[in-house]
This record gives C-alpha cells, structure tokens and sequence, in this order.
C-alpha cells in the first residue's frame, strides 16, 4: 500500500511537497530493490505472492513519471528489471492493464471532480 499512498502523492503535490514526494516513493522503491537482491524474484527463483501482489502498481508508473516528471527507470532500474522479468510471464502481462490507460483513467476522473467542484461552488453562491 504504501508504493501506491507514496507514487499518488508525485502527482498530486506540487513545488517543493512534490520533491518530497517523490524522494520518498524512490525511498520505498530502494527498500524494495533492497529486498529483492540479487533475486529473479522476491520469493527467490520463481514467482511468488509478493510479486503478485507488486507488480500490479505498475500500471501507475506512467502516471507518475508524466505527471511528476520522475523516471523510475532511472532512478530504480534494478526494480524496473523486476517489474519487466514478471512481464514475461503471460498469467502477469495478460492481465495487468495498459500503463497508459491509468494516465486516460486520471485524467478523466481529475476533470470529473474539476467539473463537480464548480458546479457545487456555483450551486452554493
């Protein structure tokens, strides 16, 4: 939970709060790599339960690195070497959705609420 709470926060602060915000998501991201080791994968040679539970939060990395300018790739690219062996693996890559599709999803969701704020401070007036 914490991979997701840390890389929502890139986006969604500004200046000086959204530096923090993502020295801390690659501060997560380090103790995972930290975690992984020299490891394929978390459980050791094959896929486990905290990989399942993981590499979904990639789908959100798009998100993050066009709205708050950060490259995981380079900041982390042991853990991006993880997240790309579990693509290989059909029953992770037929399943996650499209990176891309998250950022569309945000967007329209960000719009959505602008609209609804507008309209309840218009009601209101």
């Amino acid at each position: 939970m914490q991979v997701f709470e840390a890389g929502r926060k890139t986006w969604r602060t500004r200046d000086e709060n959204q530096e923090e915000a993502k020295r801390e998501f690659v501060k997560i991201l380090n103790r995972l790599e930290d975690e992984l080791g020299e490891k394929p994968f978390f459980g050791g040679e094959t896929l486990g339960f905290m990989d399942i539970c993981l590499v979904p939060h990639y789908c959100y990395f798009h998100t993050y690195e066009i709205l708050s300018g950060l490259s995981i790739e380079k900041e982390r690219p042991k853990y991006m070497a993880w997240v790309k062996r579990c693509l290989q693996k059909e029953s992770i890559s037929k399943t996650l959705s499209d990176r891309k599709n998250a950022l569309g999803l945000h967007t329209k969701t960000r719009r959505r609420r602008r609209r609804e704020f507008l309209y309840f401070r218009v009601s209101n007036f």
